[in-house]
This record gives structure tokens, C-alpha cells and sequence, in this order.
């Protein structure tokens, strides 16, 4: 947590890192003329503003959209930068891909439930099930794509984002020395979600029942909400209580996974990384302390 109580969390993007605060948030890439561009938007997050929201469980679903958001904005935005001498995709290969990932989420939601119900078994063992074989898949598919040189690059800056957090988070200092004396694991992940999917799976889905594919679709969707009600409140918990017996149940399986999701990144990535961090400090604490991190690098000022 820093001076003016912000605290700041972020992911990976194409080529580069996006830290956000409850100001706004910054990407910052390294472009194929291995130029650092950096970009700030103001926002602030839907669990922050007066409304439905701030209420308790409702918070999930607006830290969940607030996610989905920010990084769809992030992700766009760094292939906009990496990508910007290139020609745009056509307008049939943009109809594939979004074909192409609403069937491929479909299977993703429904086929775990689709395959249980070939089994012969009770209603209890059938969510019990479900739940376990989603995380397989999950654990699956990331050990998988993990293997691609594109995802390598991705998970090294996965780390070198939060290398950069947790140095700011000790004491302000984003020198590249003190970033690397950090691990590439941090406890804040997003990663840990993927254990509490399982958890709040495995307490929640042997109370739906075996219906039809459409309406197995339409439950599992609504689930993802129950699952981010639920987790996001596990998730307060697990900070408020750091350290404690409950709080190592909940974070050490998140650093497990972080072995998969997180690489050494290069001190070229931690750069960049560090770039988005002062940028994102810059403009949500109104302080210049940090300015020099920011020298020649580029700005863009549309998003």
C-alpha cells in the first residue's frame, strides 16, 4: 500500500504490462522499433462508485466487470502500440475470432457438466465432479499454452509486473536492483481465482440439477456470477486477515499456480514494466517523483 493509501494491482499485455489504481490505469510497450510507448486513462472502478456495487456480494460482479473491462481496454490498446505498422485484420477474420471464442467459452461453461452427466451417479457426486474436472481443464489448458512463445513472453511480463509492484509496495523504489530482489510471485494475484472457482464450485454446483444443454448453458453462465459474489468476498477476507491459517488456505494454492503464470522476466521486461508503474503513480497520486523513469519513452493520448 502506498503513501496516499492506493494500492495497485495490474496484468500482463501484448508486449508489455498495465498496472491500474483506483485512478485509472497505464499500459506501457515495447513496440517493434523497441520504443517504450505508455498510455493513462482515468477511470474509476465500478466497486468505488456510489451505487449497487459497493454492496456486499454485488461487488464481485462489479470487480469482475471492472476486470474484464480494464483488461479487454489494455489488451486493445497494447496491440494497437505493437501492432501499428501492420494492416488491420478484415472484417471476416474479426466475425471468426469472436465466433470462434463465444463457441469455444460455451464449451468451456457447459462441457464440463455435459460429460459429468454421461456418468451414473448422484446429484451431489455430479457437482462434485463438474467442479474438479473445470479446474483439470483450467490447470490444463494454462500448462498447455504455457508452452507457446507468445504465452513465455506474456507470463515473463506477468512477473515483471509484479516484481515492480511489490518493490514500489516496500518502500517506493523502483530502481531495477531493488525490482530484482523481489520474487515473481505476489500474493494479490489474480491467478488465485482460479483455485476459488474450484472451491466455491465444488460448494455450489451439486445444488443444480441435470437439465437440458441450453438452460446446462444459461446456469453455468449465471454460476460465474455466484462464483465472483462469492469469491470476491473470500478474497477480502483472505487480505483482512493476512497471514492467518485462513488466508495461507486461500493464497497458497494462487502461488502454486504462479509457477505456471509467472516467468523470470529480462531486465528489458522489467523496464517496461517499471514504465507503467510510474506512469499509473504519476497520474493517480499527482507526484513527479518518479519522472525519471518516465524519460524517453512515448505517449499516446487516444484509447
Amino acid at each position: 500500500m502506498s503513501e496516499n493509501d492506493i494500492s495497485y494491482g495490474g496484468q500482463a499485455v501484448i508486449s508489455g504490462v498495465l498496472i491500474q489504481s483506483p485512478k485509472g490505469w497505464s499500459v506501457a510497450v515495447r513496440n517493434q522499433n523497441n520504443e517504450i510507448v505508455k498510455f493513462f486513462k482515468e477511470r474509476t472502478p465500478l466497486v468505488r462508485r456510489p451505487g449497487i456495487f459497493k454492496l456486499p456480494l454485488m461487488r464481485g460482479i462489479g470487480a469482475l466487470i471492472d476486470s474484464l473491462y480494464v483488461g479487454y481496454q489494455g489488451l486493445t490498446m497494447s496491440d494497437e502500440i505493437y501492432y501499428e505498422d501492420e494492416p488491420e485484420p478484415t472484417l471476416i477474420n474479426k466475425i471468426f475470432n469472436y465466433v470462434f471464442i463465444i463457441v469455444f467459452l460455451s464449451l468451456l461453461i457447459a462441457g464440463p457438466r455435459l460429460l459429468i452427466d454421461l456418468i451414473e451417479t448422484d446429484q451431489t457426486s455430479k457437482g462434485l465432479y463438474e467442479g474438479l474436472l473445470r479446474g483439470v481443464i483450467v490447470v490444463l489448458y494454462i500448462y498447455l499454452i504455457g508452452k507457446t512463445k507468445d504465452a513465455q513472453e506474456l507470463f515473463e511480463f506477468h512477473g515483471a509486473e509484479h516484481m515492480t509492484i511489490a518493490a514500489f509496495e516496500n518502500n517506493r523504489d523502483l530502481n531495477l536492483d531493488h525490482i530484482k530482489t523481489f520474487p515473481k510471485e505476489h500474493i494479490r494475484c489474480g491467478t488465485a481465482f482460479i483455485f476459488l472457482i474450484v472451491f466455491v464450485s465444488l460448494l455450489t454446483l451439486p445444488f443444480i440439477p441435470t437439465l437440458s444443454i441450453f438452460m446446462t448453458l444459461v446456469t453455468r453462465i449465471l454460476h460465474v456470477f455466484v462464483v465472483a459474489m462469492l469469491s470476491y468476498e473470500i478474497l477480502k477476507l483472505n487480505f483482512q486477515y493476512s497471514g492467518s491459517l485462513f488466508s495461507r488456505f486461500f493464497s497458497t494454492p494462487g502461488i502454486w499456480m504462479q509457477k505456471m503464470t509467472t516467468k523470470p522476466p529480462s531486465d528489458d521486461q522489467i523496464e517496461v514494466a517499471r514504465v507503467a508503474m510510474a506512469n499509473c503513480i504519476k497520474h493517480s497520486e499527482k507526484t513527479d517523483e518518479l519522472d525519471n523513469f518516465l524519460e524517453n519513452t512515448k505517449e499516446v493520448n487516444h484509447g
